[in-house]
C-alpha cells in the first residue's frame, strides 16, 4: 500500500451529534458507554493539522477533555464511522481515506489500546483474546499461535497465557491489551492513556517495547498524561486545549521545557518522579482508631492472591498503598469495602470493633478504576448527591466539589458524556459527597492532568483530617508524593510452584 504507515491529517474538524451514546470525549470505548444514553452534541475538535511519517511517535497532551481522543477516533475510522459527527477536512491512514474506510477494514490498518482495555475485549481469556484478531482476518491457526506465543514473549504476558480475563488486575489487563496490538502487526499503533493502570517497572517495559516497534517502522501515537517515559521517543508533541493544537514541538523542545512553562501548561513530570519510601512495617501503628487487618488470606479457586499477617491503616492519615501489577491492591480494596469476605480467621477491625462484610460495606465506599461501573444518575450534580442526606449534602455542597475537580460547567450534563478523566473526577466527587468513615480509591487519577492531580490530592487530605481512614491505591508517583502521609507496598503471593510473570 502507498505510503504504508504514514497518518496525515490536514484541516480536520469534527463535532459529535447527539444520535448515538458515546459521549464526545470518553474513554474512547465501544462497549463502555449506555447506547441510550444521551451525549453532548457539537464537541470535538476544529482545524486539526499534522503529519505522522512511518516511524514515528508523535505524543498528544493537554488538558483533561481537550480532544485527544477524538483525534485518536479520527485516525482509526471510529469516528465518524461508529460516533456519527459532522466532519470536513481530509484523514488519511497509509493512503486510506478513514471517514469512507468501512471500518471491518479498519483493523488492518491500525490497532489502538484503550484507556480501559475492558472496553476493547471481546473472549474471556488471555491466549483467545490475542488470537482474535488474527483470527479474524483469516491467517492460519499454527500462524496464530507462533504470533502468539512470540508477541506474549516480547511483551512479558507468557505467564498469563491461558488465565481468564476477568482474574486480572486493570494494569495486567492493560498489558494484555499491548500484546493483542503486537499481535495484529499493523503498521499503525494509536494508544489513549495506555500507563493509566501500569506500574513504574510496567511503564518502563512500555517504553522499551515503544522504541523497538518505532525502530522497525511502526508509526505511533499516543495521548498521554504521564508523559517522562517518552523523553527520547518524542519525534513530535502536539499540545491540545479546547479541541485545537494550541502548540507543537520537537520532542527536544517540549523535554526541555523549563518548570514554570510546564506547570503553566498544565503539564505532569517531564522526568520521573521520585517515589515515596514505603513504610518499613505496615502493621504499624497497632491499636489506632484506623483499620485493622489480620490473617487477612484470600484465593481466586487454587490461586492465593493475598496473605496479610497484619496491616494498619490509620485514621485521620492518607495512606498509599502501592505493588506491581497483580500484586492483589484492588482485591484487597473490594475486601476491605465488603464486596468480598477473607478465608476463616481473618479480621477486619476499625477502632478495634470487628467489621462483618454488611458493616464494612456500610462504613467503606470505593472509587473504582472502571468508573463506568459507578455512574447511575442522569445528570452530574444528580450522580454526587445520590444516596446522600439532603440536609447535609445538598445541592451547594455538591456545586462545591464540582467546582473544586475543574467539572463545575458540566452539571447538567449525563455523566456518560464526560471525558475518561472527567468521570474519574466525577466519581471522585460523588465519594466525598458521602459520609463514610473508610474511604478506597483506585487508581483515582488515571486520565488526569496536572492541575486536576493537584486538586484531587487536596481533596484527599482534606478528607483525611475529617479523621476518615483514607487509602490510596495508585502507580502514580507524583499522586503518592502529593497527598500521602504513608505508604505500603504489597507484594505478589506465590508459592514456591508460581513463578515470576
Amino acid at each position: 500500500m502507498t505510503g504504508t504507515g504514514r497518518i496525515t491529517l490536514d484541516g480536520v474538524s469534527f463535532s459529535y451529534r447527539a444520535d448515538r451514546a458515546a459521549g464526545a470525549d470518553d474513554v474512547f470505548g465501544v462497549v463502555e458507554t449506555d447506547p441510550t444514553a444521551p451525549v453532548e452534541p457539537g464537541r470535538g475538535v476544529s482545524d486539526i493539522t499534522l503529519s505522522c511519517p512511518p516511524g514515528s511517535l508523535t505524543l498528544l497532551c493537554g488538558p483533561s477533555g481537550s480532544g485527544k481522543s477524538t483525534v485518536l477516533r479520527l485516525i482509526n475510522g471510529l469516528a465518524p464511522n461508529f460516533h456519527p459527527g459532522d466532519i470536513s477536512g481530509t484523514v488519511r491512514v497509509s493512503g486510506a481515506d478513514m471517514p469512507t474506510t468501512p471500518l471491518a477494514e479498519v483493523g488492518g490498518l491500525s490497532a489502538t489500546v484503550f484507556q480501559n482495555p475492558r472496553t476493547q475485549f471481546f473472549t474471556s481469556t488471555v491466549t483467545t483474546e490475542l488470537a482474535f484478531t488474527p483470527e479474524n482476518f483469516g491467517v492460519t491457526p499454527p500462524e496464530i499461535r507462533a504470533r502468539v506465543t512470540a508477541a506474549a514473549d516480547r511483551c512479558g504476558i507468557s505467564g498469563l497465557l491461558g488465565r481468564k480475563l476477568s482474574t486480572l488486575s486493570g494494569g495486567q489487563l492493560q498489558r494484555v491489551a499491548c500484546t493483542c496490538a503486537v499481535v495484529a502487526g499493523v503498521p499503525v499503533l494509536l494508544l489513549d492513556e495506555a500507563t493509566s493502570n501500569l506500574s513504574p517497572t510496567a511503564v518502563d517495559e512500555l517504553a522499551e517495547l515503544l522504541a523497538e516497534l518505532k525502530a522497525e517502522g511502526t508509526t505511533i501515537i499516543t495521548a498521554e498524561h504521564r508523559l517522562h517515559h517518552l523523553r527520547d521517543l518524542a519525534d513530535t508533541v502536539h499540545y491540545l486545549r479546547d479541541g485545537r493544537i494550541e502548540r507543537s514541538f520537537t520532542g527536544r523542545e517540549f523535554f526541555t521545557l523549563d518548570d514554570g512553562t510546564r506547570r503553566r501548561l498544565g503539564l505532569r513530570s517531564l522526568t520521573r518522579p521520585v517515589a515515596p519510601v514505603p513504610t518499613a512495617d505496615p502493621g504499624a501503628p497497632a491499636g489506632t482508631a484506623g483499620l485493622e487487618l489480620r490473617d487477612i488470606r484470600f484465593s481466586y479457586g487454587s490461586r492465593t492472591v493475598l496473605d496479610i499477617p497484619h496491616m494498619v491503616f490509620p485514621a485521620g492519615t492518607v495512606t498509599g498503598l502501592t505493588g506491581p501489577n497483580g500484586a492483589g491492591k484492588t482485591t484487597l480494596a473490594r475486601l476491605i469495602c465488603g464486596l468480598e469476605n477473607p478465608a476463616r480467621g481473618g479480621r477486619v477491625s476499625l477502632a478495634g470493633r470487628p467489621l462483618s462484610a454488611r458493616a464494612r460495606a456500610a462504613n467503606g465506599y470505593i472509587v473504582m478504576q472502571d468508573t463506568g461501573r459507578q455512574l447511575f444518575a442522569d445528570t452530574v450534580i444528580d450522580e454526587v448527591t445520590l444516596g446522600t442526606d439532603g440536609d447535609h449534602h445538598g445541592g451547594d455542597h455538591a456545586a462545591e466539589l464540582l467546582a473544586a475537580l475543574g467539572l463545575a460547567d458540566t452539571a447538567t450534563r449525563h455523566p456518560l458524556s464526560l471525558s475518561g478523566g472527567q468521570r474519574q473526577r466525577l466519581v471522585i466527587a460523588t465519594a466525598l459527597a458521602q459520609d463514610k468513615r473508610i474511604y478506597v480509591f483506585d487508581e483515582p487519577t488515571s486520565g488526569v492532568d496536572l492541575a486536576h492531580l493537584d486538586a484531587i490530592a487536596t481533596k484527599l487530605r482534606e478528607l483525611a483530617e475529617t479523621g476518615a481512614v483514607v487509602i490510596v491505591i495508585s502507580h502514580d508517583v507524583e499522586l503518592l508524593a502529593a497527598c500521602c502521609d504513608r505508604v505500603i507496598e504489597l507484594t505478589p503471593h506465590r508459592t514456591e510452584h508460581e513463578s515470576e510473570e
